[in-house]
């Protein structure tokens, strides 16, 4: 008697018949950063059909900056068991300069499944710090004042303009864009000056602000007060001290008065 053992041996069939299953990676991330912060790129690997996570996968993570042929960085990762998760954490500074960067999440196809990839991409940009000087805080109408400042950390904003807001005490302004230059070294600040008549007598608010670039966010600088009179106009600030004086001259004589008066109704004393 003949027995005939069979073995239930699984083979991977491939072309019409092939089984694997098409899976997809979804990209969490910033799109803009400053640089210095921490960039989180976190992701899942998933089947197209079903939603179902693909554990214990191998994930590639390549990073390029716009323009640039070859990645910068490179991570090679392990998905999570059972959620198909991963995640990378970085200082920004790591990718070392400022602009448009890619990041290409790629998976190998492997027995089950197809392979796939998906790029994402984000901005590293700097937060720059502007500086407002004026030469003084009060002029009289017709009169010039002259404002100045430093425009920090700024890539690239040498040749460009900045805007200086002269606001007026109604409210309404007047924008005055100044042209900045390199002053210093090795990283030089941009450097703007100009003058201005104001045309109104009031207090004006003074502020300068740098619009930004595709690197570079706004800044705004702090606001400067400048106080604008009437030549010949005789100034608040005397008028209130001439108040007080009269109403304190005021108050001494009425006083004085007073006591003459008790000092004249006082009765005379007669000795014994």
């Amino acid at each position: 008697m003949t027995l005939l053992l069979c073995a239930s041996v699984r083979v991977p069939v491939y072309g019409a018949f092939d089984q694997s299953q098409d899976a997809r990676i979804e990209l969490s991330l910033v799109h803009q950063i400053l640089r210095g912060e921490i960039m989180i790129i976190s992701g899942r690997l998933s089947t197209v059909v079903g939603d179902y996570p693909i554990p214990l996968a191998k994930i590639r993570l390549q990073y390029y900056r716009s323009g640039d042929v070859d990645f910068t960085r490179e991570v090679v990762m392990i998905s999570s068991n059972p959620g198909g998760l991963f995640e990378d954490r970085f200082n920004s500074t790591t990718l070392l300069r400022v602009g448009t960067w890619f990041v290409n999440a790629s998976f190998p196809s492997q027995y089950g499944y197809v392979s796939t990839s998906t790029v994402e991409n984000f901005t590293i940009v700097v937060q720059p710090a502007i500086s407002l000087h004026i030469s003084s805080h009060r002029t009289s109408l017709g009169q010039t004042v002259s404002v100045d400042g430093l425009l920090f950390a700024c890539i690239p904003c040498l040749q460009d303009d900045i805007t200086v807001v002269f606001i007026r005490p109604d409210n309404t302004s007047i924008n005055v864009s100044i042209r900045v230059y390199a002053r210093g070294g090795p990283y030089p600040a941009g450097y703007y000056q100009s003058n201005f008549s104001p045309d109104t007598p009031g207090l004006w608010h003074i502020r300068a602000v740098w619009k930004g670039n595709e690197v570079t966010l706004p800044a705004y600088s702090q606001i400067e007060e400048l106080d604008v009179e009437v030549p010949g106009a005789v100034p608040d600030q005397l008028i209130i001290y001439s108040v007080v004086a009269a109403v304190l001259s005021a108050c001494a004589f009425t006083v004085a008065a007073l006591l003459w008066r008790r000092r004249e109704h006082r009765p005379a004393i007669i000795p014994s």
